[in-house]
């Protein structure tokens, strides 16, 4: 619903909307903003390598501690997990610091950690049965995707604040409100999600949007919309899926295909069940905090401006936000470790040993075959993994010989948003109304729409 001026309200003073603030209200807005902005959303060329700047913090934090990163991955699941079965089964869970509560998930969470820290220790000293240590199972949870993630989640959870509790997300969403409504009956501020998960990572993106819906900026159903709908992979991984099929030589018109299919899905997914049934409701601790408080004859960069200035007003302290980022970071990875190994070793191992995903893609195949893609029977079980992960659909279909084919392929692996060894975990545990079946119907509906648009844009492009 487009925002209406508040009649009542008294109008703007004289002189410009910068000339009502002081200089230190506007420095508290724009420093963390500006701060914020050059970390996740401006990309820079360093050493011939154009990525955005927190990438760069990532790459160099992992490269620094890479021969401790396997270690380090496997302690993060191990001794979480071990000190919540001592709370979860003493009297330590009654204990109300919160700390200590990190560590009393409640049973069915404790026992996902208990299993995901098994098996991580058998993947790493290699004990036990082959499909769960083999290095296309275990090994590529352990190796490939746990090191890499670990520093996102910290570095994510204690600096996204810069973004979100200084006045930027009410600055840009007063700014492309009218759009943002009229096109997706979204709040402006979504775009400020959409960037950071299309420049950092679709991880960075859902925790940001967690956090939104639990101060109160998005109902349900809109946090809902915004994480299954814009969480889409970062450029920097989209271009390494696409090199792992051999096709980066059209990696800027498969981007903009991409692109392109992803706000065609936007439109599109959520009018249909299961986000179409999503309450309106908002977080039942804080309410609704977002303002309808437009002045009359106010612009929207003068509303923008206020509403950034009195969000930085009452921003916490820093050490408060970096405390409350390292909470939510420790929730984050102590809980979602362990889970992303249960289900990617389990996925994984049904992908490697097992036909199941070539049974599962049987009805797949008359429909890309209908789209003219060739080599659909080989295709569609390679697609259909994505759901394990986004990067199985460009491992397993490195083969195909059809550009056609490989250009859709990994188009849909990252658009489908849902896949179980790190989205899926990550919005389960967010609590913002999705359950794991509306997680299923929307990978599938991601995909079937997916599907079509880039069939039509491949033979385009390089059909």
């Amino acid at each position: 619903m487009q925002e209406q001026p508040d009649a009542g309200s008294v109008l703007p003073q004289s002189g410009g909307p910068l000339s009502q603030y002081s200089t230190a209200q506007l420095l508290r807005f724009l420093i963390p903003s500006l701060i914020g902005v050059m970390l996740f959303l401006v990309p820079f060329e360093i050493n011939g390598k154009s990525n955005i700047l927190i990438a760069y913090v990532i790459d160099y934090i992992n490269d620094v501690v890479k021969p401790m990163m396997v270690p380090v991955t496997v302690g993060v699941a191990t001794i979480p997990s071990l000190l919540t079965l001592l709370v979860t089964f003493s009297a330590l869970k009654k204990n109300p610091n919160r700390f200590i509560q990190l560590f009393n998930p409640g049973l069915g969470w404790t026992a996902v950690r208990v299993i995901g820290a098994v098996l991580m220790v058998m993947t790493y000293w290699k004990i036990g049965p082959e499909w769960i240590w083999h290095r296309n199972t275990g090994g590529v949870m352990l190796y490939d995707v746990g090191p890499v993630v670990l520093a996102i989640y910290f570095l994510s959870a204690i600096l996204l604040p810069l973004l979100t509790d200084y006045g930027l997300m009410e600055f840009v969403g007063s700014l492309v409100s009218r759009g943002f409504e009229k096109l997706f009956g979204l709040p402006g501020r979504a775009a400020v999600d959409c960037m950071a998960s299309w420049l950092a990572a679709s991880s960075v993106g859902i925790i940001l949007t967690t956090q939104q819906y639990r101060q109160g900026y998005y109902s349900s159903r809109e946090a809902c919309v915004i994480a299954t709908n814009f969480s889409i992979v970062s450029i920097a991984y989209s271009y390494l899926l696409l090199k792992l099929i051999g096709m980066e030589h059209v990696f800027v018109p498969w981007y903009i295909a991409v692109a392109i299919t992803g706000l065609l899905c936007a439109l599109i997914v959520p009018k249909l069940p299961p986000l179409r049934g999503k309450p309106n409701a908002y977080h039942p601790v804080v309410g609704k905090q977002l303002k309808t408080d437009r002045r009359e004859g106010e612009g929207l960069f003068a509303l923008g401006l206020r509403r950034a200035i009195e969000r930085a007003d009452t921003a916490p302290s820093i050490f408060a936000q970096v405390r409350h980022g390292v909470h939510v970071s420790m929730d984050i990875a102590i809980s979602v470790y362990p889970a992303m190994m249960v289900i990617g070793c389990l996925g994984l191992a049904l992908v490697e040993f097992t036909p199941l995903f070539k049974y599962m893609a049987i009805p797949l195949v008359p429909y890309m075959e209908l789209l003219q893609l060739p080599e659909a029977e080989k295709a569609a079980p390679a697609l259909l993994a994505g759901m394990v992960d986004s990067i199985m659909p460009s491992i397993l279909g490195a083969s195909i010989q059809s550009e056609v084919t490989r250009f859709v392929m990994v188009g849909v692996a990252v658009n489908q948003i849902i896949f179980f060894t790190e989205a899926a975990i990550l919005l389960i545990r967010a609590d913002i109304g999705l359950k794991l079946r509306d997680l299923l119907m929307i990978y599938v509906l991601r995909v079937l729409v997916s599907l079509p648009i880039l069939a039509l844009l491949g033979h385009l492009i390089v059909g």
